[in-house]
């Protein structure tokens, strides 16, 4: 028997229109108040519905085998644990969004070297640079890339952007559109990385002949825009 995790949340009508692709068929897994346990027609496999977010530290700890969340989710769980049995399988090419890093429209700054200056200057950031995001890792890892000294890392839960200006400089965000963004008065001022949906699973399960896997994965990657990983890293 393996698990399975699928999404929750904005990603499960990215999902549901993947396996509509395959031969899978879970059953509870509709749009608006999925079964948590959904059935699938997959003999040896149980599947749980839950938080994107979750799935990389769910599988580490060997409660999952397999899980569909994203890259962004991925990376932020290896920045903190970089030896963490948990690696990326498929990148399926659904979901994209880009990460990036954010200011305020009444901070002048383009880019992140005009941030950097107006933190030298003294113009932004008092008593110090405050960035908030709910990828923490990655933020945290941001700040030290470039280098900048005195910075909190503000844990969020959702609504981010609803911070700036006021309790926080700067924030590490996911967008689609940036139609949110625009509406609240935000500035793109770097970017970290694409993200899309991925297949994680625990380090070596594919070269384990476990014939469930070997389902998923074959009927995964039958699809044209789903692709091997090779190498993951933040």
């Amino acid at each position: 028997m393996i698990r399975l995790a699928l999404p929750d949340g904005h990603q499960q009508k990215h999902v549901i229109g993947l396996l509509g692709r395959t031969s899978l068929t879970v059953s509870g897994y509709e749009l608006g108040a999925p079964n948590k346990r959904p059935d699938i027609n997959l003999a040896g496999t149980a599947v749980t519905v839950i938080r994107p977010q979750d799935m990389p530290g769910q599988v580490a700890v060997g409660n999952f085998d397999l899980a569909v969340t994203g890259l962004d989710w991925l990376l932020d769980h290896l920045c903190r644990f970089p030896k963490s049995p948990v690696e990326g399988l498929l990148s399926l090419g659904i979901g994209r969004v880009r990460v990036v890093a954010v200011v305020h429209e009444d901070v002048n700054a383009e880019t992140m070297a005009d941030v950097k200056s107006l933190l030298a200057e003294g113009k932004i950031g008092r008593p110090f640079f405050r960035i908030a995001s709910e990828y923490v890792n990655l933020a945290d890892r941001f700040a030290l890339h470039h280098h900048i000294v005195d910075y909190r890392v503000i844990p969020t839960y959702g609504a981010t952007e609803a911070l700036i200006p006021e309790d926080a400089d700067l924030i590490i965000e996911n967008t689609e559109t940036g139609v949110t963004l625009a509406k609240n008065r935000l500035r793109i001022v770097g970017e970290l990385f694409i993200s899309t949906g991925c297949l994680i699973g625990r380090k070596g399960i594919l070269g384990e002949k476990n014939a469930a896997v070997e389902a998923v994965v074959g009927e995964l990657t039958r699809i044209p825009e789903v692709a091997r990983y090779h190498d993951i890293r933040p």
